[in-house]
């Protein structure tokens, strides 16, 4: 593991913030330009959607886990109780995204389609954030998460019912298949997610790349994950944050 990976404490700014997700979300958006355009796909509960503080947001899920009669209304504020393919599907092409969360289906497949349709409709200086692409063991990259959770208590005993599912992948296929965008995994103060944006020299590309014909996604098993997670580009938050905001002129 890199310097870059040690620990970092949040700043009393962002303590603010109940979950990590909304916290590294509040400190992009606090970075860009006013008026800033927010996406998250994958709302369920709304928990992060809710905290997130921009001049629009939408949010898509295929079921909605709260009360849309009390959930926050206006002008600024859209939901969509759809699948993101149909989302991105009908989506206004024209209408551009700065800042993208996907926190949907815990399926490689999926989350790629949605990160493939999220650069059509966000501009130059954007940025996406990926969650659940670093599993916490063998059972979290379960793709089934009943699966997942039940295996674990049963083999070892523990009641975590932590599940990433086998989005990970993701990143290997980002590596490979967009050699202009740059990205890098925060693995401190919360759950461990990854950050992508466009970037005319990856200053964080990986010194050895994977060979695309050796991308077999049935053979990308949490020990091909255990061998590989140098090619994630481990930081810290504070590291992954600055990182990324520097590299898009963000904030100046």
């Amino acid at each position: 593991m890199s310097e870059s990976s040690a620990s970092a404490q949040p700043d009393a700014q962002t303590m603010f913030f109940v979950n990590a997700s909304a916290r590294r979300l509040n400190t992009l958006l606090a970075a860009m330009a006013s008026p800033a355009r927010y996406l998250e796909v994958g709302v369920e509960t709304g928990q992060t959607f809710f905290e997130v503080s921009a001049a629009f947001k939408t949010a898509v899920d295929p079921k909605f886990l709260f009360d849309r009669e009390t959930a926050p209304r206006g002008d600024s504020i859209e939901y969509f109780e759809i699948a993101s393919d149909n989302f991105f599907c009908d989506v206004r092409r024209d209408f551009k995204y700065d800042l993208v969360f996907l926190d949907g289906l815990h399926t490689w497949e999926q989350t790629y389609r949605d990160f493939c349709n999220a650069l059509l409709i966000t501009p130059e200086r954007s940025i996406i954030l990926l969650d659940d692409v670093f599993p916490s063991d063998v059972y979290s990259c379960n793709r089934d998460q009943v699966e997942a959770v039940m295996m674990r208590q049963f083999m070892t005993g523990d009641p975590s019912n932590a599940w990433h599912g086998d989005t990970y992948k993701v990143i290997p296929l980002i590596r490979t298949f967009h050699p202009l965008l740059s990205y890098c995994t925060i693995i401190t103060d919360g759950n461990p997610q990854a950050l992508v944006w466009r970037s005319p020299q990856p200053s964080i590309r990986s010194t050895v790349l994977p060979d695309v014909s050796a991308l077999n996604m049935p053979e990308l098993d949490y020990l091909w994950f255990l061998r590989n997670q140098e090619g994630y580009n481990l930081m810290n938050e504070k590291d992954g944050l600055s990182l990324a905001i520097k590299a898009l002129g963000l904030g100046i």
